[in-house]
């Protein structure tokens, strides 16, 4: 360890360190900045609890690679998403006003002018995309008054992507809500 300079407080110490931390952490990937801070709470050993926050940072951190974190612009969200629709991309729209803008409810006009913000090519039909993403898909659902809100489907699919896979899983761990009802009725008319 480096020796404590004689005349600087405790606090001052602190935010040096901070600073260096910030500064050599900088240049690295969120995945590397979380194994990074892991590992460092790990080698100082720290508290259980500390190193339990240790590790929600790490996490949130890996979700800033994910392309959920704070301060992303909607650019590089979009950018990161790569959604494959009008519908998906209507669906990372409304969770990027959600989650990064704390904008619960938002109208069509909404979606549109981020989409235009993200420098996004424009969407061919901003309302036919907006109700399939309610009624077909079940990403948004009604709010009152002609808003719409992001759905938990709607959530775990863009979390998800880009990964394909991880948008098939997160969409079957979220089934469409009312229609295995309607599948079993049709299946033991059919048998009957």
């Amino acid at each position: 360890m480096a020796p404590r300079e004689k005349n600087v407080s405790s606090g001052d110490r602190e935010v040096v360190a901070m600073q260096k931390a910030l500064a050599a952490l900088d240049g690295l990937e969120p995945e590397e900045q979380a194994r990074v801070h892991t590992w460092l709470a790990q080698k100082l050993k720290l508290s259980a609890s500390v190193l339990s926050a240790s590790q929600a940072a790490a996490k949130a951190a890996a979700e800033v690679g994910k392309g959920s974190g704070a301060g992303l612009k909607p650019k590089d969200f979009i950018r990161q998403k790569q959604p494959a629709t009008g519908v998906e991309r209507i669906a990372c729209l409304a969770y990027y006003l959600t989650h990064h803008r704390q904008q619960e409810t938002f109208k069509t006009k909404d979606l549109t002018a981020l989409n235009i913000e993200a420098a996004q090519p424009r969407l061919s039909n901003a309302a036919f995309d907006v109700r399939n993403a309610t009624s077909q898909n079940q990403y948004l659902a009604p709010a009152g008054k002609g808003a719409k809100r992001v759905t938990g489907r709607g959530e775990a699919m863009v979390e998800a992507l880009p990964d394909r896979e991880a948008v098939k899983k997160a969409l079957d761990d979220n089934p469409l809500a009312g229609r295995g009802r309607r599948g079993k009725k049709k299946k033991k008319a059919a048998a009957k």
